[in-house]
């Protein structure tokens, strides 16, 4: 027996020597570059594309099974030019020899220097790697644990990846854009089976026209535990430019379900900045607006979703707090629950120029129904000062429910101007023309820096009270005027309206009536003119984009009016006739005089028709005449009476 096993001994001896000599000569025997033009001619078959392997192919088997390669190029696909699609100078891996024998993997060194990409999608949206990417019939894969655990992997062990000098170029005609990285340089510690591995990778990022480059680097330690289906990320750090984030997190069910839940935090910097490095304009009215922002969170992420939990977000002088989250990717669906202590929103819109505010009416425009029906969100937004529009507001809350088309804004609340707001509207895309109804109210709101901030019929003041209850459908605005239709209320209490002094039009009235002798006179409201109302009413029924009102009263100290007429919303015009009484004698008693309102809403005509004044004192003279013919006649027959007693 122990001849036999000394025999084997022997044997094995000599088989493993014979191996090593063959394992040392082998490269000496075998020169690898003659097969060039085979491997040339098999990626020609395969893909198509012209291989070119300029440098040497090197081989060696022992103690280290490697090959390295240089000068390497992949032609491009057809149509998309002559410059090589990849291009390589050098690139290489050794794998040691007699721990495949154990059936372990020993990897010393995989090595890409000077890589070239050159990517690119035509504008019709076909791109140059399209036809590398086909793929046979699928088949059912192995559970992703159970392939890679078969293969060894307590075994398996890379000392280093390194990737140098790489540069990536992207070119979309489609949308016209153009990204690249430059210098990128991926570096890992080593790679071992239950470990944590370390990896760097940097590069710098090129955007915009002009091209504007930006230095982004990751650093991350990275645990991964196949067996048991984990992940752990103990720390990341992502630069971009001046923007730091850190982050850590736990990764569970990673092949099965995989979550993942962790934090992150961005300290403090310029986002209008990194905007413009990254080529992407942006324009404000406010040249401060958005130059802060920090930003933590926790975070959860899943395949179907994900969530900020715990959201402390700091936006210039705004703070933002709440809860952000997403479900199925496929089709988003957003809930949110916000609170900011100030936002002044204004700030953040483009600024309007002076020709814009000049310039004439665009064409309507149209309004996505697409769009709308992809609005899926679900939530509550508090902000204790807000600034919209030019309109402040306090303790706003704006609730929103949208799904499938169906969006509801409401019940939202805000104090306004020293009064309350109050509203609900719905939004119905889900039919082939958008629905629109609004039901809102205004109470005991200061109308003069209401209007004012709105910039909107400034001239009026006042405490008022509005009450909207509108709908409309239509793409745009211009068919959500000629269909609107509802009522709207006024009441507006102690205030004034500027630029119209209705007791002065009168007297200037009278002033021309001489010259035109009965005719309506057109007289010239001022900007410096007014008139002081104790209450204004009114009520407007709207039809088909015709706001029509027949029961108007203004009181005054020293005016009284009422009036009825239509306001066109299409096309602006008007058409109003008032009569408007002046307290020119004692017990309010005075002239009631016509006055009619045409013309548009930016430059209204006012018309005096004094010769139904005139009619009115001649009547009231006719009175008095016969008044004092009675009182002439009762003393005549008083007397008569007295002398034939």
């Amino acid at each position: 027996m122990k001849k036999i096993l000394k025999i084997l001994a022997i044997l094995i001896g000599a088989v493993a020597a014979l191996i090593i000599i063959l394992a040392i000569a082998l490269p000496f025997l075998i020169d690898p570059n003659q097969y060039k033009g085979e491997i040339v001619k098999i990626v020609k078959q395969h893909t198509g594309r012209n291989l070119e392997i300029a440098g040497d192919i090197d081989l060696s088997v022992f103690p280290w099974l490697g090959v390295e390669v240089s000068g390497v190029q992949l032609s491009n696909a057809r149509g998309f030019g002559k410059k090589p699609f990849a291009k390589i100078d050098s690139a290489g891996i050794k794998v040691e020899l007699l721990p495949l024998f154990r059936q372990e993997i020993r990897v010393d060194t995989l090595f890409l220097n000077g890589l070239e990409l050159n990517l690119a999608r035509s504008a019709r949206g076909q791109s140059n790697w399209d036809d590398l990417i086909k793929t046979p019939q699928q088949q059912e894969p192995a559970a992703p644990s159970e392939q890679l655990v078969g293969v060894g992997l307590a075994g398996f062990l890379i000392d280093k990846i390194n990737v140098r000098a790489a540069n990536i170029v992207y070119q979309d005609k489609q949308a016209g854009d153009v990204y690249a990285v430059h210098n990128l340089e991926l570096k890992t510690g080593k790679i071992s089976y239950g470990k944590p591995v370390d990896l760097r990778l940097a590069f710098d990022l090129e955007t915009g026209s002009p091209p504007l480059r930006t230095r982004v680097a990751l650093k991350l330690k990275l645990d991964v535990d196949l067996d048991r289906q984990t992940l752990d990320i103990p720390s990341l750090s992502l630069t971009l430019d001046d923007l730091d984030l850190k982050a850590a997190a736990k990764g569970s069910n990673i092949f099965d379900a995989p979550l993942l839940k962790g934090g992150f935090a961005v300290s403090a910097f310029n986002p209008r900045a990194l905007m413009k490095k990254l080529g992407i304009e942006y324009a404000a009215a406010d040249k401060n607006a958005l130059t802060k922002l920090s930003l933590k969170s926790d975070f959860s992420a899943s395949g179907n979703g994900a969530q900020l939990k715990g959201l402390n977000l700091q936006l210039d002088d705004s703070r933002i707090n709440g809860t952000v989250g997403i479900r199925n990717f496929a089709k988003p669906a957003y809930k949110l629950d916000l609170t900011i202590d100030q936002l002044d929103l204004d700030r953040y819109l483009p600024p309007e120029t002076p020709a814009q505010k000049s310039a004439a009416p665009a064409n309507p425009v149209v309004i996505g129904v697409a769009t709308l029906r992809r609005f899926n969100t679900h939530g509550r937004l508090q902000i204790k000062r807000l600034k919209a529009m030019g309109i402040r507001a306090a303790d706003v809350v704006i609730r929103i429910a949208a799904n499938d088309g169906l969006i509801t804004l409401g019940p939202n609340k805000a104090g306004l101007y020293g009064g309350s707001y109050a509203g609900h509207i719905v939004v119905d895309a889900r039919g082939k023309t958008p629905v629109f109804k609004i039901n809102e109210r205004l109470n005991a709101v200061q109308l003069g820096p209401f209007l004012k901030d709105m910039d909107l019929f400034d001239k009026y003041s006042g405490t008022g009270d509005l009450n909207i209850k509108l709908s409309a459908k239509g793409l745009n605005d211009q068919q959500i005027k000629k269909t609107l239709n509802g009522t709207v209320s006024v009441l507006l209490r102690n205030g004034k309206i500027e630029g119209v002094n209705l007791q002065k039009m009168i007297y200037d009235a009278r002033k021309a009536y001489d010259t035109v002798r009965g005719k309506p006179v057109r007289v010239t409201a001022k900007p410096s003119d007014e008139t002081v109302f104790a209450r204004l009413s009114a009520t407007l029924r709207v039809t088909n984009g015709v706001a029509r009102n027949d029961d108007f009263t203004l009181q005054g100290p020293t005016v009284r009016a009422k009036g009825r007429g239509t306001a066109n919303l299409v096309s602006e015009r008007l058409d109003y006739r008032m009569k408007v009484t002046l307290a020119e004698e004692a017990g309010r008693k005075g002239t009631t005089v016509p006055l009619r309102i045409t013309g548009t809403f930016a430059d209204p005509t006012y018309s005096v028709d004094l010769g139904e004044v005139i009619k009115q004192k001649a009547e009231k003279k006719i009175e008095k005449e016969k008044d004092e013919l009675k009182d002439k006649l009762k003393e005549k027959l008083k007397k008569k009476f007295k002398i034939l007693q």
